[in-house]
């Protein structure tokens, strides 16, 4: 059902539009066409395409068009319709003298009218003005959308960083929980003034305040990956630890860690920016 409206709104309704609007111009078309009553029918159905096309933006947003860029363009493009229909009005019925001056209602834009008369624009300058705004139009939209587009590509790499160091975070969160019950089994104690349960949970705190500049470098995210699968060597090796190498395994993750930290340290140090 939902297809059925779009095709309606998206495409049906402005081909019908567009196809009245070309009726109207020549259903009520004058005697003598001139070549403004076609540059005018030509410029109305733009300015229908274009708010059609707004329109039709507005269903992207789900597609990933930001919204900043949607209302940056919608404003974009009304400005531009408004514009555009009141130059085209202007020049038609007051330059072009289409009216009687007696039906202008107001003193300023008869002074206005009287101006025109007395100094016609040409058709050139009418053409060259629509030119311009639909140049700016089409310029402005464009450096919107890469503006856009660029600001979308920084927040989804943002976004893929942040779930990033949450993997790394929690990765280690699981390998140290799962160490702390390993030494609670075997008895491995870890001596401290501070309230780590053991050496591993200094490692965990590190991890936990890295920045996404770190993930800039691959070298530092295989540095990373590899600090996590010899942490995992070091844990399945005190697993398999008979009490007499609790000693020896204890005192290699304490330099796993010690290494590891400054390790770290250097890695953010070459990635900070």
């Amino acid at each position: 059902m939902n297809k059925k409206i779009n095709l309606i709104s998206n495409v049906v309704l402005p081909i019908v539009a567009i196809a009245v609007t070309v009726a109207l111009f020549f259903l009520f078309k004058p005697k003598e066409t001139t070549e403004l009553f076609y540059i005018n029918l030509v410029f109305t159905v733009i300015l229908e395409g274009v708010f059609f096309g707004f329109l039709n933006v507005l269903h992207l947003k789900k597609d990933g068009v930001s919204t900043p860029f949607v209302t940056v363009f919608g404003m974009y493009s009304i400005f531009y319709i408004i514009l555009g229909a009141v130059w085209m009005l202007g020049y038609s019925l007051l330059i072009s003298g289409v009216i009687p001056e007696d039906m202008i209602p107001y003193r300023w834009l008869r002074m206005i009218y009287a101006f025109f008369q007395s100094y016609p624009v040409p058709l050139k300058i009418y053409v060259a003005v629509i030119a311009v705004l639909t140049l700016l139009w089409i310029g402005i939209s464009l450096l919107t959308a890469q503006i856009d587009s660029n600001f979308k590509q920084t927040t989804d790499k943002l976004k893929a960083d942040g779930q990033t160091l949450n993997y790394y975070t929690q990765k280690i969160a699981l390998l140290a929980s799962r160490y702390e019950k390993l030494c609670a089994e075997k008895g491995i104690k870890y001596a401290t003034d501070s309230n780590n349960k053991t050496v591993l949970e200094r490692l965990k705190g590190k991890i936990s305040f890295l920045t996404p500049n770190i993930l800039t470098s691959e070298t530092a995210v295989s540095q990373l990956n590899m600090l996590f699968s010899k942490c995992e060597d070091i844990i399945e090796e005190t697993e398999m630890a008979t009490e007499e190498k609790f000693s020896e395994v204890s005192r290699k993750m304490q330099r796993f860690v010690d290494n590891a930290i400054a390790e770290l340290d250097m890695l953010k140090n070459l990635t900070r920016k």
